[in-house]
């Protein structure tokens, strides 16, 4: 997606700083990046084909409250917002009324990375960035313990 199609299609990225942080990769998808997954693209309508995969014991769906469940089983918890908490990763879920469009997660510095589509990664200032037509609104935050990698000593 060049550059021009990204601020056309998030009209609300021009108010912020963003970048784009990896080339295009048809092999995941928003939903897996947001629990950072980039071997597989997460598709509950094509469970069973290679490449692509799908909770199990989730709703077969692609509704606000599915993502919300297939995320909690990945430890996330509903949360009131999207600011900055010491020791949380947080990620937004997107919709357009119950149907859900998009995940972006939250960095540890408070800016939020999104997987486009099959496109690219990009960093953006806020989750309201992407915000638009395409996406809907941010419908829900969730958050879970970040994971800190012991230091080597």
């Amino acid at each position: 997606m060049s550059l021009d199609d990204i601020n056309l299609d998030f009209p609300n990225l021009k108010t912020g700083d963003w970048n784009q942080s990896s080339d295009a990769d048809d092999g995941y998808n928003c939903i897996a990046f947001a629990v950072h997954d980039t071997r597989q693209f997460w598709d509950p309508d094509m469970i069973g084909v290679r490449g692509y995969y799908w909770p199990p014991g989730v709703p077969i769906d692609f509704s606000v409250n599915t993502l919300v469940r297939v995320y909690e089983l990945h430890g996330f918890r509903k949360c009131n917002n999207g600011d900055v908490e010491a020791g949380y990763e947080k990620i937004a879920i997107y919709g357009i009324a119950s149907e859900g469009t998009h995940a972006a997660r939250q960095l540890a510095d408070g800016r939020w990375t999104s997987k486009l589509g099959t496109d690219e990664d990009i960093e953006h200032d806020t989750p309201e960035g992407l915000e638009s037509e395409l996406y809907g609104n941010v419908k829900t935050f969730m958050r879970r313990p970040r994971f800190e990698a012991p230091q080597n000593e």
